[in-house]
This record gives C-alpha cells, sequence and structure tokens, in this order.
C-alpha cells in the first residue's frame, strides 16, 4: 500500500524516542522472524507514507510502545489505513477491566497459555494503575464449584503441585533458561485446566488460584530474566489477577515487586516508586517479616534506581530489621530464598547505583562469600556487579586491574547460565573497559571474554 501524505505521527513518535529510522528497523527485525525482516532503510519509506505490509504495522506500534512506555496502537501511526492484529498486543491488553471477576482471569490464563502472541511492555499511566486496582479495590475471590459431573479435587493434589513447583524454583536458582520456561508453562496449563474442569470446594479453589498466581509470577520472573519484557510484563498481570482472585495478599504483593523490579532494569525507576508504594499501603499487615523483608528490599532498589539516597536507606533499614526476625512458620513457600545474604548483595547493587562504590563494593564482596554453590546466576550477578564497583570508583579509586580480577571469576560461568540481566552486565563492563584496551590486565580480560562469549556480547 502507498500514501502519498508524510506520516507526521511516526516521525513525531521517533523524535520523542530518540530513534532514527534505522534504529526503527533494528527493532522491528529484533521482534519478527527471519522471513519478516525489513531493509535498515526501509523505515524512510513509512515516513514518506508509505503503509508497511502486514504484521508490520502491529510490531512497530509494538516497539513503539515498548519503548515509549505508553500504548501506541495502528490506528494512532496509520489512521483508516492499516488493520491492526491480535497476535502484536500490550502487556495490558484485555486485563483491565473495573472488576477482576475470578472465571475472566481463568479465561485470560487460559488465552494467553493457548496463543502465540508478541507481548509489548508498558509503562507510566498504562502499567501503575493496576497496582492501585489490587491495593484499594474489593475484586471477587473464587467461589465453591458444584458440578457432579466433573472430578472432585482435593488439597492433597495440590499439595504435589506445590512441591514440585518448588523443585522448579529451585532449578531456575541455579541458571534459569528456556528450559525451566517450557516446564513452568506446562504446569501452568495442568492448574489451568484443574482450575476450569474439576469441582472444588472455595478453599481448595483458592489455594489452586494461588498457585496459578506463583506459576504465572515464576514465567514472569524467568522472561524477564531472558529479556522477554512483554511476556513477562503480561505474565506478571496474570499473576497479579490470579492472586487477587484467592485472596493472597502476599503474593500480590510480591508480583507488584516484580513489576517494580522489572521497571528498574527497564530504566523506568519512577513506575517503580510509584508501584512498591502502593505495594506497601495494600499489603497493610497481612505479611511475615520475611515477605516484609523482601518488599522493602524492592522498594529501596526502586528508590536507589530513582538516585533517591535517604529513601534507600530507610528501607534498607526496614528490610534488615524484618530479616532479623528469622523464618516464620506461616512463610509462603516462594520466600525461601530472602535471607540475610540476599539482602546484604541486594544491599550493594542499591549502593551501585547510588554511586556509593564503597559500600557496594563491601557489601558485594560480603554477600558473594556466603553465597551458596547452587545459586550460579546470582554468583554471576553479584560477581559482575562487584566488578563495576571497581571500574566506577570515583576519587581516583578506579582499579581496572581489580575490575578484570573480579569479573574473570564469574566469566567461566556465564555461558552456562540463561540470563539477559547477566549478558548485559558483561557487555557494560566491556563497554566501560573498552578506552582502556591499552593497559595489560584490560587486553587480557578481553582475550578471555572473547574466547568464552558469544561475538553479539563481545
Amino acid at each position: 500500500m502507498g500514501g502519498t501524505q508524510p506520516n507526521a505521527e511516526l516521525r513525531r513518535l521517533l523524535e520523542e524516542i530518540g530513534w532514527s529510522p534505522r534504529e526503527l528497523a533494528r527493532q522491528v527485525n529484533r521482534v519478527v522472524s527471519a522471513d519478516r525482516r525489513v531493509h535498515r532503510t526501509t523505515p524512510f519509506t513509512w515516513l514518506e507514507g508509505v503503509v508497511p505490509r502486514d504484521p508490520l504495522p502491529a510490531v512497530v506500534a509494538g516497539v513503539l510502545t515498548e519503548a515509549r512506555g505508553e500504548i501506541v496502537t495502528v490506528e494512532h501511526l496509520w489512521p483508516r489505513r492499516a488493520m491492526p492484529t491480535q497476535m502484536w498486543l500490550p502487556a495490558v491488553a484485555q486485563i483491565g477491566d473495573d472488576r477482576w471477576m475470578p472465571a475472566d482471569t481463568v479465561a485470560l490464563l487460559d488465552k494467553s497459555e493457548a496463543a502465540a502472541a508478541t507481548y509489548f511492555a508498558v509503562s507510566g499511566t498504562a502499567l501503575t494503575p493496576f497496582a492501585r486496582s489490587w491495593a484499594f479495590t474489593d475484586h471477587p475471590l473464587i467461589p465453591d464449584t458444584a458440578t457432579s459431573q466433573r472430578v472432585s479435587l482435593t488439597g492433597q493434589f495440590i499439595d504435589y503441585l506445590d512441591r514440585d513447583l518448588a523443585q522448579l524454583r529451585r532449578l531456575d536458582d541455579g541458571r534459569g533458561g528456556e528450559l525451566v520456561m517450557r516446564a513452568i508453562a506446562l504446569r501452568l496449563t495442568q492448574v489451568i485446566e484443574l482450575l476450569r474442569d474439576t469441582t472444588y470446594t472455595s478453599g481448595v479453589g483458592r489455594r489452586l488460584m494461588s498457585l496459578a498466581g506463583q506459576m504465572a509470577q515464576l514465567a514472569g520472573w524467568i522472561n524477564f530474566d531472558l529479556s522477554h519484557h512483554g511476556t513477562a510484563q503480561r505474565m506478571y498481570l496474570l499473576g497479579l489477577r490470579a492472586a487477587t482472585a484467592a485472596g493472597d495478599r502476599q503474593l500480590g504483593a510480591l508480583i507488584l515487586s516484580c513489576i517494580a523490579f522489572q521497571q528498574t532494569w527497564r530504566e523506568r525507576p519512577y513506575d517503580a516508586v510509584s508501584i512498591m508504594e502502593t505495594a506497601q499501603q495494600g499489603l497493610r499487615s497481612a505479611a511475615t517479616p520475611r515477605v516484609r523483608a523482601l518488599i522493602a528490599m524492592r522498594e529501596a532498589r526502586a528508590f536507589a534506581t530513582s538516585g533517591m539516597v535517604s529513601e534507600t536507606s530507610a528501607a534498607l533499614d526496614r528490610a534488615h530489621e524484618a530479616i532479623a526476625l528469622g523464618p516464620h512458620d506461616n512463610d509462603p513457600s516462594w520466600v525461601y530464598w530472602m535471607d540475610p545474604t540476599v539482602l546484604t548483595s541486594e544491599a550493594g547493587r542499591c549502593y551501585l547505583h547510588l554511586g556509593d562504590t564503597p559500600r557496594a563494593e563491601r557489601h558485594l564482596a560480603d554477600g558473594l562469600a556466603r553465597l551458596g554453590d547452587d545459586t550460579t546466576r546470582d554468583r554471576v550477578l553479584y560477581g559482575l556487579s562487584l566488578a563495576l564497583t571497581h571500574t566506577r570508583a570515583a576519587n581516583g579509586q578506579q582499579d581496572l586491574a581489580l575490575a578484570c580480577y573480579e569479573a574473570e571469576q564469574v566469566l567461566p560461568l556465564l555461558p552456562h547460565v540463561g540470563s539477559a540481566r547477566c549478558r548485559h552486565l558483561i557487555d557494560t563492563i566491556l563497554t566501560e573497559l573498552r578506552p582502556h584496551r591499552t593497559t595489560a590486565a584490560v587486553r587480557e580480560f578481553f582475550d578471555k571474554s572473547e574466547s568464552l562469549l558469544p561475538p553479539a556480547i563481545c
């Protein structure tokens, strides 16, 4: 399809985001299959008035949505000249009705598992109202079901599913990646079928719905770690609805903290601050000490990425006070990983964001010394963060040789960890060290990294 009028709206959005037409082509090609990729000069024709072939209009709207934060539609870009598609959607599509009815939540989970849609992450006013809806709206809980023709579900079967999920969480602790994601997807499909096709009391149903929320949360976490941000956000929001239908306040707060944490990595820290403040309000007193510590730790991360020093310190103090109270009989199973070692390491990441590299170095080194052998991904994440404390040290304290040494300690683990966050950190280190390649230690580190890492990272 062609057009005679230049596309002023597309040009305005590209200028607002800071993208060139070539960058738009790169972002489109990142999302589509090989047979739909565009030449790097093709977006210049779109600016001149050409309408791209289907489904590219929806893809362009999606990548602009993710970059801008606010939803961009096909109609917005090409009014009455291109068709939208249900295969390329913002993560919030169809989720935000006023009352989150349990049956609708099950249907959305079921549709999400069955569909092959690509989702794009949103930010700002397209995202933050979900936290307020969770916190301040009285949504219905899942009721009894009573159909004699269905199989009756018992708590013992949910016990089995819960134990199975615990094992998958620990597999993700080690390396994460696509295989664990596939296993979670299969389990979530089974739980959705049970919610839809069996009969249960409201108590059993709420346990099952909570389990669906936990699985959606873990699916969101793994997709986030793989840098599939739109799918991650979609699964988090579906998990939030499931937690709400289950009446599981602690799980809802966990999921909101995950959404906020993702926004800090996506460089939307003010979203994270807003979401975490709402999560604290909505959680009220319905949390064990370890859950309160987790929420305060995530709140500290939001404050730190926003440059809010005193607020970060206060949130970390709350987290340390709560974690010092130790485990509780009513701790949810998913909070097992929240301990003083994780809190110490995450505090180090907070100080790194604030530019306080001496405190960041002390906390990260202390946390690394106490990490268990089965937390491979955390060892890489915190080890690379420790290396960054030495590349970013101020007042002449920068130590490039020590930065290279700390990064080299975890470099051999990196190819075995399916984590885009780890790859992002090593790429950051390489970028910051590149101006110093004439230094012997830096040159040697580049040689080692190039032998272990894919070319795209180096």
